[in-house]
């Protein structure tokens, strides 16, 4: 454990060590090694560095699980407990990195191309890397939080590469001509940051074991002449594998270790990097490329065309000190939701039988962001050849973390510490393994996109009753996320605590500024979605005044002859909550004929009998000519029957459902919707289907 008194001491200790007679030195040097036992290993006894074990403190990320073996002789998962009890480390406002070139000579780096001022380029500059620098990335991720700085030194030289030596053999070396205590800006007796860039490519892109895998450490616990112990650092690769000097992609992954933030992928079923394929395992890595600490975040699979790495999602930031979650706990409409890129807004999500740990975080990825970072996918999807490699838009849209802080972290099979809910992944429904849905995440599962949105069907609501659902890993959360909006720079949704709101999916006239002539009846109707399956009841106000209620959604309204304006409001309510809309009105007296009677933009849709068994006819009134596709869904958006794709001239044009799935089978007892889409234009009408 850390303590100031602990700190201080260490920093005070370093002068004596160098100016005073020997009796004083012996003193100081007893202290220093007590520290380093308080330090990193809590423990009595030195470890045995010779056989590679370097205490219960040591923790080592990102190395394959037989690399933690052979190297430090202990099961992978022991390794994996060390990682769970890594204590964090929140960074101060400045950081000031110490940058390391190592190389060795029976293994020299390109130190004609890759000087130490190109790797200052890449790490501390602003508005020069066209992919963006290790500064601007941070300063992105951290919405100005964090201010990096720090020079490079070497190219260092040594023999040749001793694995369990953890590049000591460098920090000793250096120690003549580096003041170490230059790198602790905050004076807790620790370097800030050590970031290690070694000769040659890294193994996890070529798959060469003669090449190093890009790994961090924490608990090195190595004293400097300075009294600065060096305890943390990045290994990264100088180059890749095509030769040109590395981006920032895997350094800002391993970096993040070094500011305290641990993997998020699942250690137990790491991916397999050269068939890219995990069969039997559905979900084995929680977050992929949504977050930087997720198993594709640093975006290895790229091949060289994407040098960015992806942002850090919400829980990492929030672990960080660099957002606050803004706490959602009524039911609320609307909710604004400003992308998170540039946007340090995110909210998060409890409810009854969460217990205090298990939570939901939300945030707005926009890939279409004035962001420099997160535009891309990391191009997992580039084992197939008809996919475009390190090209793919990432999906744009609300992405919901689910957050379970008792667990220690992504290790448990389908209980993780901080997974993604993946809206596009149904695991009932393989992927035929001829088109590309969804970029990549998972290659052998259907899905369109992870974020929410009203971008793709069947994506605008996280609920109990949803593909995955909103429930807590071991209970019910009677949380109800609705009417999620299209992505976009800001999105919106409603909330619901036990309770859904309706929602006006539809309505007609489109248009809510309508002429009509005097005395010309008009009927206006609203389609409402109540995703809890609550009766719904439809209000219609004329200018305020109450003028019919039931469950009738459409209303008959005739013009007057005096006056020129009214507001027609429908509520739809299912008793706590509701939705509403308003047209306003115009009658045109000077003519006594409208000047302008606002078309139908979009198609109209009307069913009966409505509720139906089996059978219910289908109008839908054709406004335009043009092509014409009307369906039918479930109440979690998921395709259900097609009942005519075809060009419509304008009129009304009948349909049939007889209640059967696309496959012949009778469908089940329950909500579905009729969807009728011509051009841009879409419409939902609700049917029943009682059994």
């Amino acid at each position: 454990m850390r303590t100031r008194t602990a700190q201080t001491a260490s920093r005070t200790a370093r002068f004596p060590l160098l100016a005073l007679p020997m009796l004083m030195s012996v003193i100081a040097l007893i202290a220093i090694l007590a520290l380093r036992a308080d330090f990193a290993f809590g423990a009595d006894v030195e470890p045995d560095r010779e056989n590679g074990d370097l205490g219960p403190h040591f923790v080592i990320y990102d190395l394959p699980a037989d690399r933690i073996e052979s190297r430090l002789g202990i099961p992978y998962e022991e390794m994996v407990q060390r990682r769970a009890a890594d204590s964090k480390a929140v960074p101060s406002d400045t950081l000031k990195a110490l940058v390391f070139l190592a190389q060795w000579d029976d293994d020299p780096a390109d130190t004609l191309n890759h000087t130490a001022a190109d790797y200052e380029t890449l790490l501390f500059t602003q508005g020069v890397v066209s992919t963006g620098s290790m500064r601007e990335y941070m300063l992105e991720a951290s919405y100005g939080k964090l201010w990096i700085e720090g020079d490079v030194h070497g190219w260092y030289s040594q023999p040749t590469y001793i694995p369990n030596d953890y590049f000591r053999n460098f920090f000793d070396a250096a120690d003549a001509d580096i003041d170490y205590s230059d790198y602790d800006s905050d004076g807790d007796g620790y370097t800030d940051a050590v970031w290690i860039f070694h000769a040659g490519p890294g193994e996890e892109e070529t798959h060469n074991p003669a090449h190093i895998w890009s790994f961090a450490v924490s608990g090195l616990n190595h004293m400097t002449d300075d009294g600065v112990i060096i305890d943390r650092f990045a290994c990264n690769p100088e180059m890749h594998a095509d030769g040109s000097i590395t981006s920032i992609r895997v350094a800002a992954h391993e970096a993040s270790h070094v500011l305290g933030l641990p993997d998020l992928y699942d250690y137990n079923a790491k991916l397999d990097t050269v068939s890219y394929y995990t069969p039997g395992d559905a979900n084995d890595h929680p977050l992929m490329d949504w977050c930087l600490m997720g198993y594709y975040g640093y975006n290895i699979f790229s091949y060289g065309t994407r040098q960015d790495p992806a942002h850090l999602c919400a829980w990492s930031k929030q672990e960080l000190g660099w957002v606050n979650p803004t706490p959602l706990t009524t039911s609320q409409k609307d909710v604004p939701l400003p992308e998170v890129n540039l946007n340090p807004l995110i909210y998060k999500v409890t409810g009854a039988g969460s217990g205090s740990q298990e939570y939901f975080l939300i945030e707005n990825r926009n890939s279409n962001s004035a962001s420099i970072f997160d535009h891309l996918d990391s191009d997992f999807s580039a084992y197939w050849p008809w996919f475009t490699f390190g090209q793919n838009q990432k999906d744009p849209g609300m992405l919901i973390l689910h957050v379970d802080d008792a667990m220690s972290g992504n290790t448990s099979g389908a209980h993780y510490r901080v997974a993604v809910e993946d809206a596009g992944y149904d695991p009932a429904t393989p992927w035929d393994g001829t088109s590309e849905f969804s970029e990549e995440w998972y290659p052998y599962e259907t899905r369109i996109s992870a974020p929410f949105s009203a971008d793709d069907a069947g994506q605008t609501s996280f609920t109990p009753n949803t593909v995955p659902n909103s429930n807590w890993y071991g209970a019910g959360s009677g949380i109800w996320i609705t009417n999620i909006s299209a992505s976009g720079t800001t999105m919106t949704f409603d909330i619901g605590f036990g309770n859904a709101w309706p929602a006006i999916v539809s309505h007609s006239p489109v248009a809510l500024d309508t002429m009509l002539m005097p005395s010309e009846v008009f009927l206006f109707t609203a389609t409402a979605i109540d995703e809890d399956l609550d009766p719904t009841t439809y209000e219609w106000y004329e200018d305020g005044l109450l003028q019919q209620t039931g469950a009738s959604n459409s209303y008959s309204f005739t013009a007057g002859t005096s006056g020129s304006s009214v507001d027609i409001m429908v509520v739809a309510t299912d008793g706590s909550l509701a939705d509403s809309l308003t047209w306003s009105i115009d009658v045109d007296l000077s003519t006594g004929v409208a000047d302008a009677v606002v078309p139908l933009a979009g198609p109209a849709i009307s069913a009966a009998p409505n509720p139906f068994n089996p059978t219910v006819g289908i109008r839908v009134s054709v406004a335009e000519a043009g092509d014409l596709t009307v369906s039918v869904h479930d109440i979690a958006g998921r395709h259900v029957a097609e009942l005519a794709r075809k060009y419509a001239e304008p009129g009304v044009h009948e349909f049939t459902w007889h209640g059967k799935d696309a496959s012949g089978e009778s469908a089940s007892s329950g909500i579905y919707f009729v969807r009728a889409h011509t051009g841009a234009q879409s419409v939902l009408s609700k049917i029943v289907l009682l059994r």
